[in-house]
């Protein structure tokens, strides 16, 4: 388990009504019109970002305040009050479903394809990305529940419309998107193109780019303009729609995006150590009350730092193998899971239905400046080589981490833990919390080189690959292994994981981010988010040492090439 930690003993002095029922969540069990279950904290009030007061936020000078009682005795200050402009959805509405009915896809929605649907044993070509094909195809049961119910999905599909799929294997992650997007454009130049494509998630948007991709909102059998398919997530079409064309899409059901869902993960042994009179109770309450916010996570972790990693053939300073409060990521997408949590987007709509850079308003400086301050605190590890296997290990309170976690066989976690969503930074930049997903969660794109017939029959199983993980894989993975067997023994738990796949969110900005490159002579240009990442891992100088130079120096530039981007793909 852990090492013995040497630390201060924290009271923290509370008013104790704050402890009454504090494991009973605030439930409103009656039903929306469209039969879904919501849970709201307070009154809901419309709590839209207001850019026009920067300061709005004052909690965060707060943050690591220390105050001492009359015996000199260390307080931390929570904010313990409940926050009315805050909505929390901690529903499904499958919470009350037998495994038996779980394991029944008839209980639940699919397409309208009609069974009649015959393409004669047609071999269904797939370029399929290496890193996301075993999480979307397996060809032999090892007698996992999950597994078993990827290939039921498959094998359905197959028989349903008589097809067979054809896999075409390639490595298609950061590193090699252009030479994924070059084999789609080579294919579809020979005649032989594929018939659809599984990528990594910031592939499409380069063959998008290219004008190497179908529009998807054309297609009769994709039912994305309709708000009646629980498989295809509107938030998503939201942000990848531009001027109302689709030409790629993620679905919401499947086992590989279900597990890139990133969250909180909470050492609730830990937590006690450092905090003895809170527990994951209070945590909850937290969550339930709108009050699960930067500020409290912060004064949360303070004096949790410990170098446990000295002696021998270890190393004195600070370094990955001590403990620490959080573990916050360095670099890579999870980084910018902060900018999302505090309710930020990278890009923004505007008033003429075009995309602008949110980079040089104040709200998002004052934000990005002040958790690049908070970054530095010792109580925080940047590193996240070890992201999964350091939280496994018990060497962080809170972990900034993906589901994927709890499946993985080479982690086992030791500590008793649960999961919270992403805190929240201001109520009155937005009205709830939010997940953005880990990188390698699977897209799918269809080339614009199948034509009229192969193009319906590419949507058509695009449409039954979506519909069919709704009824055959989410209940498996989410409601059953997630819910029932690792939250078995914790409602509040299953309850957050209810939030935290409630509150799924995307953002345009960052996925068309890898054909967005800003110009900056010997700094390493690149996508712009890496410039917020480079400011937010530490090496902030010169160029990079805050955000109003950075976007002093390629605002401009960039918010062109964002335009001239729209206009392209829509010629295309």
């Amino acid at each position: 388990m852990f090492k013995k930690i040497l630390a201060l003993v924290l009271a923290l002095i509370m008013v104790m009504a704050v402890f009454v029922g504090c494991g009973t969540k605030k439930t409103n069990l009656g039903g929306n019109s469209d039969g879904t279950k919501e849970t709201t904290v307070g009154t809901t009030a419309d709590a839209e970002q207001d850019d026009s007061d920067p300061d709005e936020d004052d909690e965060s000078d707060d943050a690591n305040t220390e105050n001492t009682d009359d015996e000199g005795t260390e307080t931390k200050n929570l904010d313990f009050g409940t926050d009315a402009n805050v909505t929390v959805d901690d529903t499904s509405i499958y919470d009350e479903l037998t495994i038996d009915q779980l394991l029944t896809p008839e209980l639940f929605q699919g397409s309208d394809i009609p069974e009649d649907r015959d393409y004669e044993g047609y071999d269904f070509k797939v370029l399929a990305d290496t890193t996301n094909v075993n999480y979307e195809f397996i060809s032999e049961s090892d007698g996992e529940l999950i597994k078993d119910a990827v290939i039921n999905r498959q094998n359905w599909i197959e028989e349903y419309i008589a097809i067979n799929f054809v896999l075409t294997e390639m490595y298609g992650g950061y590193n090699d998107m252009e030479g994924f997007a070059a084999e789609i454009e080579s294919a579809s130049g020979a005649g032989t193109p594929y018939d659809m494509a599984l990528a990594y998630n910031l592939i499409p948007p380069v063959v998008a780019a290219k004008g190497l991709s179908r529009d998807l909102a054309e297609s009769e059998n994709l039912n994305l303009y309709t708000t009646t398919k629980e498989y295809w997530g509107k938030e998503i079409k939201k942000e990848i729609m531009v001027g109302g064309r689709i030409f790629w899409m993620s679905d919401n059901s499947s086992w590989n995006n279900i597990r890139n869902m990133l969250c909180i993960f909470v050492n609730t042994d830990f937590l006690t150590r450092v905090n003895p009179t809170i527990d994951k109770t209070n945590l909850y309450k937290m969550v339930y009350d709108g009050v699960w916010t930067f500020d409290n996570m912060l004064t949360l972790i303070q004096n949790s730092y410990e170098n446990t990693n000295v002696g021998d053939e270890k190393t004195d300073g600070v370094d990955e193998g001590d403990m620490f409060g959080l573990q916050a990521a360095e670099t890579g997408p999870w980084l910018d899971t902060w900018l999302y949590a505090a309710g930020f987007r990278y890009t923004k709509l505007n008033n003429k239905g075009t995309y602008d850079w949110t980079l040089g308003d104040q709200p998002v400086i004052d934000f990005i400046d002040w958790w690049q301050e908070k970054l530095n605190d010792d109580d925080i590890e940047k590193s996240d080589s070890e992201q999964y296997r350091m939280f496994s290990e018990g060497r962080s309170m809170f972990s900034l981490t993906g589901i994927k976690i709890l499946d993985e066989n080479k982690y086992e976690i030791t500590c008793d833990f649960t999961v919270l969503p992403m805190p929240l930074y201001n109520s009155n930049v937005k009205s709830g919390y939010s997940t953005p997903f880990s990188n390698t969660y699977s897209s799918w794109l269809i080339p614009k080189a199948a034509k009229a017939d192969a193009f319906e029959r590419s949507a058509t199983v695009l449409e039954l690959l979506a519909a069919e993980g709704n009824r055959r894989l989410a209940p498996v993975y989410f409601e059953i292994y997630l819910k029932r067997q690792t939250a078995a023994a914790d409602e509040d738990m299953r309850s957050m994981f209810n939030i935290i796949r409630n509150c799924i969110v995307f953002d345009m900005g960052y996925l068309y981010g890898s054909v967005l490159k800003y110009d900056q002579n010997g700094d390493n240009p690149g996508e712009v988010f890496l410039a917020v990442r480079r400011i937010w891992a530490g090496n902030g100088t010169g160029f990079h040492s805050n955000i109003s130079t950075v976007w002093a120096s390629i605002g401009k530039s960039v918010t062109t090439k964002l335009n001239n981007l729209m206009v392209d793909i829509l010629d295309y």
